[in-house]
């Protein structure tokens, strides 16, 4: 138990840490927003390398502005779960929801102008919200293994879709002058 708990919580640490990451070094991660947060004028561009570069600089700049943070908090969850300190994982957990909501917010708030890069932060937040949940499962009163297990599942894949799309994005924004 402790072993699936303290893997359960470095993974959905990792989630928090997964997007200072360049796209070669490892995936991505990510979690929902809602509708759009684009004006309702403003279409988005398709395939448009300047504006993927522009939009992968976004996202890029505030994650690694996150990356100290977010470090911090997955230090955090693996000193505690290999303590099985309860109390602590459940305050961690709720830092976890904080930082994850400020993130969010703060994805929300680009200004994106790419389609793909747009698409690519609902995965992003999708992420990040799965691995909120894998946290609180993990720390359940009595954890459900087969959730868990779902949950590692879908944002492994997830992850890999990240990583895919941030490469051919990153090879696209390449040919942006």
């Amino acid at each position: 138990m402790k072993k699936r708990l303290l893997a359960s919580l470095c993974f959905a640490a990792m989630a928090l840490t997964a997007c200072d990451k360049k796209p070669n070094e490892a995936p991505a991660s990510s979690s929902t927003r809602p509708a759009s947060t684009q004006p309702a004028t403003a279409a988005l561009s398709s395939n448009n390398a300047a504006d993927i570069k522009n939009d992968l600089k976004q996202i890029e700049t505030l994650s690694n502005s996150r990356a100290k943070e977010a470090s911090a908090l997955q230090n955090k969850a693996n000193e505690a779960a290999q303590k099985s300190d309860k109390a602590s994982l459940n305050a961690i957990v709720t830092e976890m929801k904080t930082y994850i909501a400020r993130f969010n917010q703060d994805l929300d708030a680009l200004n994106l102008k790419s389609s793909e890069l747009d698409a690519v932060r609902d995965k992003i937040k999708k992420s990040n919200n799965i691995g909120i949940e894998l946290s609180e499962a993990s720390i359940a009163n009595t954890p459900d293994t087969k959730k868990i297990t779902e949950l590692q599942n879908r944002a492994t894949q997830l992850q890999k879709e990240l990583l895919t799309e941030m490469q051919a994005l990153q090879t696209k924004a390449k040919t942006a002058p």
